[in-house]
């Protein structure tokens, strides 16, 4: 019965998540001023926040304030030390805050490494090592230095490199990948060697003059300049051919003797016999789109039917839930997260997840998320206590179970009631056993099952009203492409995993330590 229950809540958050990012294309057609709720009848206090913050000065907050709450408003520099707050503890009345200084900036200390991946591929490919062994090949495999891949008749593959480079391959070619991201006079430089073949080249550089991407050839060596480059290049036995569709490449002959820079909409062929550069405009049948059209056709069916979309859902400063919504299997996982999960190990000066949101926001936060469940998150939404204050009142107040010391301390009855503005605001602010986190999320939960209620007759205007304001990169297009694949499938399963972490201490505060071993095998495991 206990799990039928978790099954039907887990089934309302993905539903009500989804119904509601689906509405989201009326931002287009709708203009709507947010509703402000009535805090009349809620205390205030003052708090004074002072020290290395960008906004201090004496704020009047409601009471159920968190130190989270109040040091987002203060606003953190990306030196504050905010390690001394408890930051889901609320504010006490006529408090001092005082923020001091980190001796360095906080940052990431683990560099993200650059990994090259077969993604997408029809036909037959061989892999094989530096070794010389052959290797099986699926698609997300790594590729690893001295890889070579060589495809066949009637194939292509397209292999990532890092998050925005790619490179596609065409029949009959054969590519080594020598360096990924090997730090050479400190530049992590990637460097191919193209043997034979045709292959497609999007190469973008994200840290600037900290990178270098190169391509060696039989007669020619390629290097990307600027910020990156679109470029094709076919070897043959006699001569490369090198078309440059965006960006600035530097093209030498190998060994020296004769160098040119290129811009976009030229195309140089290189002599293997000496003979010199030969320089001309891109004519109009050269397209990289139509060579590799039944490859692109390949992925967006991949991506479309089969990739997963990992979601992160913050419920600030409380919860952060990863959600995995797997449509190759058909089956939906959702993992809770807890705010003072420990992210020590990749980060500098910062302790917890919580504090993480702070300096960088949810996007910050999915970066340190990726690492501990070695998993991309492409998605990411927010909802704070104002959020959930406004979607109750637009939709005409939310039930929640009230225990008889709460209900005494409102001047309510105890059990089931409905409500909103004030009395939904001074509930969440209750001095009670339960803390304001746990009463937030019973109200979220109460909110997913007013969606689910209201699922039939949501309508653009009220979609607009809920969703205008919360912060997230959900585009109406990506809504519309969720919906439509989640509700071609009426056979999903829902798994609730519990995280697995050690608990520990901090200073005053307990946190909890990911199994980093555990937690990178959780989402595929069966």
């Amino acid at each position: 019965m206990a799990r039928h229950s978790r099954r039907k809540k887990l089934a309302l958050i993905v539903y009500a998540l989804l119904g509601a990012l689906i509405a989201w294309q009326g931002f287009a057609l709708i203009k709507y001023t947010r509703r402000t709720v009535d805090l009349s009848g809620l205390k205030t206090y003052q708090v004074n926040i002072e020290g290395n913050v960008r906004r201090p000065g004496i704020y009047r907050i409601p009471e159920g304030t968190t130190h989270f709450e109040i040091l987002k408003m203060a606003g953190v520099r990306p030196n504050s030390n905010i390690s001394s707050f408890n930051l889901s503890s609320q504010v006490n009345e006529n408090s001092r805050m005082e923020v001091g200084t980190l001796d360095q900036p906080v940052n990431t200390t683990v560099e993200d490494k650059l990994v090259a991946r077969l993604e997408f591929y029809f036909g037959e490919i061989s892999h094989i090592s530096a070794d010389g062994r052959s290797n099986p090949q699926h698609e997300g495999m790594e590729i690893a230095p001295g890889d070579r891949i060589i495809t066949e008749l009637s194939t292509q593959a397209e292999i990532s490199i890092g998050a925005f480079s790619r490179v596609d391959i065409d029949a009959f070619s054969e590519v080594v990948f020598d360096k990924i991201g090997l730090v050479e006079e400190n530049k992590k430089t990637t460097e191919l060697f193209q043997k034979s073949g045709l292959c497609w080249y999007k190469s973008v550089y994200t840290k600037g003059q900290n990178e270098l991407f190169r391509v060696m050839t039989h007669s020619g060596v390629i290097t990307v300049g600027g910020t990156g480059a679109d470029y094709l290049i076919e070897v043959q036995n006699d001569r490369i051919q090198i078309n440059l569709s965006d960006g600035l490449l530097l093209v030498e002959r190998t060994g020296g003797g004769e160098a040119l820079n290129m811009i976009s909409g030229q195309s140089v062929t290189i002599y293997k016999d000496g003979r010199p550069f030969q320089v001309s405009k891109l004519t109009p049948d050269i397209s990289a789109n139509e060579r590799f059209s039944q490859l692109s056709q390949k992925k967006v069916k991949y991506m479309t039917s089969l990739m997963p979309m990992n979601y992160l859902f913050c419920t600030v400063p409380t919860s952060f839930f990863l959600i995995s919504i797997q449509y190759e299997t058909g089956s939906i996982h959702v993992i809770t997260i807890p705010p003072v999960l420990l992210i020590e190990q990749f980060a500098q000066n910062i302790s917890t997840l919580d504090e993480a949101f702070l300096f960088g926001g949810p996007a910050f936060v999915s970066t340190f998320v990726e690492r501990v469940f070695d998993t991309r998150i492409s998605k990411y939404s927010v909802i704070d206590k104002d959020d959930v204050l406004r979607i109750a009142d637009i939709l005409g107040g939310v039930h929640a179970v009230i225990d008889a010391k709460t209900a005494a301390s409102l001047n309510l009855s105890s059990g089931s009631n409905k409500l909103s503005g004030s009395a939904l605001a001074l509930y969440l602010a209750a001095d009670t056993d339960l803390s304001t986190g746990q009463r937030r999320l019973e109200v979220l939960k109460s909110i997913i099952n007013e969606f689910r209620n209201r699922k039939a007759t949501l309508t653009m205007i009220l979609a607009e009203q809920i969703i205008h304001g919360v912060e997230t990169n959900f585009t109406a297009s990506d809504a519309m492409d969720q919906y439509s694949k989640f509700m071609a499938n009426k056979n999903w399963t829902f798994k609730d995993h519990a995280m697995p972490v050690r608990m520990t201490r901090r200073g005053n505060k307990v946190c909890y330590d990911p199994v980093l071993e555990e937690c990178k095998t959780l989402l595929s495991a069966k």
